[in-house]
């Protein structure tokens, strides 16, 4: 049994290695056979960053750090904080707070998991503002996104508390012992260096969220160059397709297609910011390192939110639009 298990997981590893391997290889042979669409590909994602990305997230992530470093998180509310640091900036805010507070021994890994399943959310800025006015053109859509985001993220949270209260020994173990207990104190006294170690924290995450948008932007101009997305006939799912990789890319694609109607814009963009894509995935795994939470399960957890946000959307565009 046990030599089952290691070559089982030996194997695993060697697949994980391989895929890794020929996807590298697959992008650079496209960057080789189509410099120019590279380019144009990293010109786009470079911009939405500077443009949208490092603006809005900077003093957040300067904001949120600071804090960890002199050590005040250890005394608020952990599911609070996260859920309104996540709310107000927007990915991957929620996940770089959780992952924070559980390398630091603030939370254990339990809940972290519990945490991530509504303390993941896009800002309400890029839903009303980004997607509502500018790619939708209707504030009233915008505003019934929003709602449905919050509220999903919310009905998420309720789901794996309770889903956490029944089958998890461990989260029962913590409610009961863990709540109130003050942990690790590794937190620095001279806020001078702390707020410096702050701000270069901050662009190493936001480094990190830059080369997972030029990536993802990159594998969408891939399947768009391939023709793949020529054969479906339907812009709807080409726009959901592409959004199931890069969120802003999809929400852009379903927004600017006057076939399809209102409501179905409206649903199909509260699905798509509430699920994240990929990138978004990617972004949080990698401000989540270390805080014992999974690929699969975050991907479980943000399509269950993003059900529940097309669930809620399409219940009020059906009472308000």
């Amino acid at each position: 049994m046990d030599n089952n298990f290691f070559a089982l997981k030996a194997l695993k590893i060697k697949f994980r290695y391989i895929v890794a391997v020929v996807s590298a290889g697959i992008a650079c042979l496209f960057m080789v056979a189509f410099p120019e669409i590279a380019l144009l590909s990293a010109q786009k994602g470079i911009a939405i960053w500077a443009n949208n990305i490092l603006p809005a997230m900077l003093p957040f992530f300067i904001c949120a750090n600071f804090m960890n470093g002199i050590g005040i998180t250890r005394y608020l509310n952990p599911s609070c904080f996260a859920f309104a640091m996540s709310a107000l900036s927007g990915y991957p805010m929620g996940a770089k707070v959780i992952g924070d507070m559980g390398r630091r021994g603030y939370i254990p890994g339990v809940e972290c998991r519990r945490l991530v399943s509504f303390c993941s959310t896009s800002g309400p800025a890029f839903i009303v503002g980004a997607v509502g006015a500018s790619m939708i053109g209707n504030n009233t859509s915008g505003s019934i996104i929003a709602i449905a985001h919050f509220g999903g993220a919310i009905l998420n949270g309720i789901l794996f508390s309770v889903l956490f209260s029944i089958f998890s020994s461990d989260y029962r173990h913590y409610n009961r012992t863990q709540k109130r207990k003050v942990f690790s104190t590794d937190f620095n006294d001279n806020y001078l260096e702390a707020f410096t170690n702050s701000i270069i924290t901050s662009f190493k995450s936001l480094g990190i969220i830059l080369a997972y948008i030029v990536m993802f932007m990159m594998i969408t101009d891939i399947l768009q160059l391939s023709g793949i997305l020529d054969n479906m006939t339907n812009q709807y799912y080409v726009g959901l397709l592409k959004g199931f990789l890069e969120m802003t890319v999809g929400c852009s694609a379903i927004s600017g297609t006057m076939i399809i109607p209102l409501a179905a814009k409206t649903i199909g963009c509260s699905i798509l910011i509430s699920f994240g894509g990929l990138s978004i995935i990617g972004q949080s795994m990698s401000m989540l390192e270390g805080a014992d939470v999974k690929f699969t399960y975050l991907l479980f957890v943000k399509l269950c939110h993003g059900m529940l946000a097309g669930g809620l959307a399409y219940l009020l565009t059906e009472i308000i639009l």
